[in-house]
């Protein structure tokens, strides 16, 4: 089976969406005589190398082929019946089922760094993958941490991979659930739903956890995907200093390693934001 194999990385720019990372993906392996194949140029530049381009007009111009293909064939793409799909058993909630990388406010300069790096994670997820390089985002409620997270396991779902979205809670009581008699999966089954994907972004950590085995289990997680090298996006409410505590030292260092990154969400609540507007919009009604 042949597949595309980043061979190298670099910084490139693009006149509409500024900085970006391309990578140069080579098809391997090659078949037998190649690059010299008699007869078959068309083939050996098929297999040559070649450098990706900015992932967001790639995302631009991907959205106006499936949204032609939509109208030709009368309703969905496959592509996109599939990535739903793929959506759907990823656990992600249906408030979230529009949020994307593309729709996240980044108006601010703090919230361009972030989805700038957000962006180049999603588009080079391969070397995610080589390194375990996880991310932990945290903030006030509202700041749109949540959106983001969701918006890079999306992206990666969209490009084939494997991921699933869950909060701390939720996922220890799958795990709880199968304790029961008439449970429908054992533990270990449940277990690997967390710990087996390309990509896992937990949410709300930092919430008590009602026992030491819920707290165990919650940890033991985590270091299964670190010893996989299996990336990981925690998502807290909680501040700095407060989600260091509850998590310790050790996987905090963890996390950081791979080039692994943390990330404050200092702003305004935008939800916050909308109440306003829409309160005003109401007010001009009346």
């Amino acid at each position: 089976m042949r597949t595309h194999v980043t061979t190298a990385t670099e910084s490139r720019v693009c006149d509409i969406h500024g900085i970006y990372t391309s990578q140069k993906l080579d098809l391997q392996p090659k078949p037998d005589g190649y690059p010299n194949l008699p007869g078959k140029t068309d083939i050996a530049t098929f297999l040559a190398p070649f450098w990706t381009k900015c992932p967001t007009c790639d995302g631009i111009v991907q959205a106006e082929v499936d949204a032609k293909e939509a109208e030709i064939a009368g309703g969905m793409t496959q592509a996109k019946r599939w990535a739903m799909e793929r959506i759907r058993e990823a656990g992600i909630p249906a408030r979230f089922s529009e949020s994307t990388l593309w729709n996240w406010t980044h108006s601010m300069d703090q919230q361009k760094r972030v989805w700038s790096w957000a962006r180049d994670y999603a588009s080079s997820f391969e070397l995610a993958i080589s390194t375990g390089r996880s991310a932990i985002f945290m903030g006030a409620p509202g700041t749109g941490k949540t959106h983001l997270a969701i918006g890079i396991l999306k992206h990666i779902l969209e490009k084939g991979g494997t991921g699933r979205f869950t909060t701390v809670m939720g996922m220890l009581s799958r795990i709880k659930n199968t304790y029961h008699r008439d449970a429908q999966e054992t533990e270990a089954k449940a277990i690997a739903a967390f710990t087996d994907c390309d990509m896992l972004v937990i949410d709300e950590v930092g919430r008590a956890l009602d026992t030491s085995y819920t707290e165990a289990q919650f940890f033991s997680i985590l270091n299964a995907r670190y010893n996989e090298l299996r990336p990981v996006i925690l998502v807290s409410n909680l501040t700095k200093p407060k989600l260091s505590a509850f998590l310790g030292d050790a996987i905090v260092d963890r996390m950081r390693e791979g080039g692994g990154t943390a990330f404050v969400f200092d702003w305004a609540s935008q939800r916050s934001s909308r109440r306003n507007t829409d309160d005003e919009g109401e007010q001009v009604k009346a």
